[in-house]
C-alpha cells in the first residue's frame, strides 16, 4: 500500500507546483521525495527556499539491529543557491524533521545539514552531476527514545533529457536510540529525478 502511495505522489507531483520529484529504489527499499519552490508559490522574497517531504520505506535487509521496521517520514526546509566563482556548484543549508518507529521505539529528530550538487565541467554527450548531503541531530535535537541522527548521502547523476536525471547513489541513515546504536538504512540505490 505504501509503495502505491509513494508512486502516486511521484507521478502527480507536477500538479502540486513541485520543484523536484525523486524516486529511488533498490531490491528492498523504495524512497519518494518531493520539494516545492517557495518562490513559485508567489513569494519572491523566498527565492532559493524549498519545503519538502520524503518517505523511505526501509527494509530489515538494509538495516542493522532492527527486527520490526516502519517507514521513515520526513518534512524539510532548505535554502539552496549557486556558489559564486565556482561554475555549476550549488550549496544548500537546511533543517529536517524525521520520524519513524522500530522495535516498539519511537524515533524523532530535527537534524541540521548541508547539501551540495555540482555539474561537472566535462565535454560529454549528457551532463554529469555529483552531489551529496550530510545531516546531523545531536541529543538536544532528538526526541522520544532517540539519542542522535546522522544521514550521509552521495550520488552520481546523468541528465539524458533536460530536467530529468538518472541517479545512482548511496545512503546511510543512523537512528541511534538510548543505549543502542541503530543503522536504519545502509544501501545503494537507483533513482529518477525530475526538475520542474
Amino acid at each position: 500500500m505504501l509503495k502505491k502511495i509513494i508512486l502516486s505522489a511521484f507521478i502527480s507531483s507536477a500538479a502540486f507546483a513541485a520543484y523536484q520529484a525523486q524516486l529511488n529504489v533498490n531490491s528492498h527499499d523504495i524512497e519518494g521525495q518531493i520539494r516545492i519552490d517557495m518562490a513559485k508559490m508567489g513569494n519572491t522574497a523566498l527565492e532559493g527556499a524549498f519545503i519538502g517531504g520524503r518517505i523511505l520505506n526501509g527494509d530489515e535487509h538494509n538495516s542493522d539491529r532492527i527486527g520490526s521496521i516502519h517507514p521513515l517520514a520526513e518534512i524539510s526546509f532548505m535554502v539552496q543557491r549557486p556558489v559564486n566563482g565556482i561554475e555549476g556548484l550549488s550549496l544548500g543549508l537546511g533543517i529536517k524533521g524525521e520520524y519513524t518507529r522500530f522495535d516498539g521505539q519511537n524515533f524523532a529528530a530535527l537534524p541540521l545539514g548541508v547539501e551540495a550538487d555540482m555539474k561537472l565541467p566535462l565535454a560529454t554527450l549528457f551532463p554529469i552531476y555529483v552531489g551529496g548531503a550530510l545531516y546531523y541531530a545531536p541529543s538536544v535535537l532528538s526526541f522520544s527514545d532517540s539519542e542522535n541522527y546522522l544521514e550521509t548521502r552521495i550520488h552520481l547523476d546523468i541528465e539524458p533529457i533536460h530536467n530529468a536525471r538518472i541517479e545512482v547513489g548511496y545512503r546511510n541513515i543512523e537512528t541511534n536510540v538510548k543505549n543502542r546504536d541503530v543503522t536504519y538504512n545502509d544501501a545503494w540505490y537507483f533513482g529518477l529525478r525530475l526538475d520542474f
